[in-house]
């Protein structure tokens, strides 16, 4: 027994000892490459991430000021309709003031005024003939 413990012989220590060391900086070397990856790949996801909120918020801001300007330019063009009618329903009453005979029949209707020699009859209308 003790014949086999002497035909081991050592290495040199120290060469044994930087080897250790050079093993280790090269694990500490690539964990720490590998943390700093980790946190350069998180670092990026949130950055994208908050790139998408920002955009989906600015999209969905957008969207809705369409979907109002939308609405607003149906009302305006129904406003404008609405104008053009009464626009024509004006143009109407100009051609008819001009008219000299529309304007007797307004004055015969609403003053009670008459021609001379001209009797002049009001009629109940039909709506208080049958109230009654």
């Amino acid at each position: 027994m003790i014949s086999d413990k002497k035909k081991v012989t050592k290495i040199n220590r120290s060469f044994v000892q930087e080897e250790e060391k050079k093993r280790e900086r090269q694990q500490t070397a690539a964990g720490k490459h590998r943390r700093g990856l980790i946190r350069r790949l998180t670092a990026l996801s949130v950055a994208g991430v908050l790139l998408a909120v920002v955009f989906t918020v600015l999209l969905t801001s957008q969207w809705s000021a369409l979907e109002a300007k939308k609405a607003e330019r149906a009302q305006l063009e129904q406003k404008m309709e609405e104008l053009k009618a009464e626009e024509a329903h004006l143009k109407q009453e100009i051609e008819n003031y001009n008219d000299l005979d529309y304007i007797a029949e307004i004055a015969r209707r609403d003053y009670y005024l008459t021609k001379p020699g001209e009797t002049l009859f009001k009629l109940p209308d039909e709506s208080s003939k049958k109230a009654d």
